[in-house]
């Protein structure tokens, strides 16, 4: 059990850097069943679905795959957000990110796209990432490297092509800087069963995969102050969460959360976003305004 000084600490860490790691948050057994529903999930994916994707590897919705409401409501995961400062976390989404042996780098991006709001440039996060590798990483078969602080500064890689585009995801032109290493560049490899949790605003990516070995990845997305949030932002929240984002996905008939069998849907109720009606919500944008980003 963390103490308010270890809370204070990781929050501060969080709002300083971007991301803090936490090791041993998943147990062995946890672990190895995580990887067993990563491969089946995979072994049911199409060759061209991941080929649209190929820099990232696979993009599969967990809204798709309610097998994984165990992970998301998992109690470790849960204690962990709020060490780092969320009050009431909600879940808007995940997906199994998956880099096959011998697969490209990861782009170089952020993924807020709440940048319209005055508060997106304050210290503490809106969204957070929980990403939790199924297997240990390094630099060798594909860990995520980040740039320390541009959650909250300009950085040149902030100018670079939208990093969300079918092209990008796509890897098809290899020169792209957007793939290449940066001298700014910090690696972050874990050992399976370690916790990653990040700002959305972070600038990150991943290396290549020079193994023959699948590196897969869960990554979940969590609002951590819903209800501090602002209404027309938290409206833009529930939209994504229900399917509603510039996500493509990779089913012909995509599900949202609310479609999952009940007791399944039951597992992970206290943390969905309630739909507040009646509040338009805020432009989706990516794109940050440089002149309130600290230079």
């Amino acid at each position: 059990m963390a103490t308010v000084a270890d809370r204070r600490c990781l929050t501060a860490e969080l709002e300083e850097n971007g991301f803090v790691r936490l090791p041993g948050v998943f147990d062995a057994r946890f672990m190895d069943s995580l990887l067993l529903r990563a491969h089946a999930t995979l072994f049911r994916e199409s060759a061209d679905a991941r080929e649209a994707v190929k820099s990232n590897g696979s993009l599969i919705h967990l809204a798709d795959n309610p097998e994984y409401a165990e992970v998301i409501a998992a109690p470790a995961l849960l204690d962990a957000l709020r060490e780092c400062g969320a009050t009431d976390p909600r879940f808007t989404g995940g997906f199994l990110i998956s880099k096959p042996g011998r697969g490209p780098p990861l782009f170089w991006h952020q993924d807020w796209w709440g940048w319209d709001d005055e508060s997106a440039y304050r210290p503490q996060a809106h969204q957070l990432f929980a990403m939790i590798y199924l297997t240990g990483t390094t630099i060798e078969n594909g860990c995520l490297r980040v740039i320390p602080g541009s959650h909250r500064h300009d950085h040149p890689l902030h100018h670079l092509d939208t990093a969300h585009s079918e092209g990008m995801q796509g890897f098809r032109d290899p020169s792209n800087p957007a793939y290449a290493d940066h001298p700014d560049q910090v690696a972050v490899p874990v050992k399976a069963g370690d916790l990653l949790i990040g700002d959305a605003r972070l600038i990150h990516g991943a290396f290549a995969n020079r193994t023959d070995e699948e590196r897969p990845l869960l990554t979940l997305w969590f609002m951590p102050r819903w209800s501090a949030m602002p209404p027309e932002m938290r409206a833009l929240a529930y939209k994504g969460f229900m399917r509603g984002d510039d996500i493509p996905s990779s089913v012909a008939k995509p599900s949202t959360f609310l479609d999952w069998p009940e007791p399944l849907k039951r597992r992970i109720a206290h943390l969905l976003p309630p739909d507040d009606g009646g509040v338009p919500p805020m432009r989706w944008n990516r794109l940050p305004d440089f002149e309130r980003l600290a230079a």
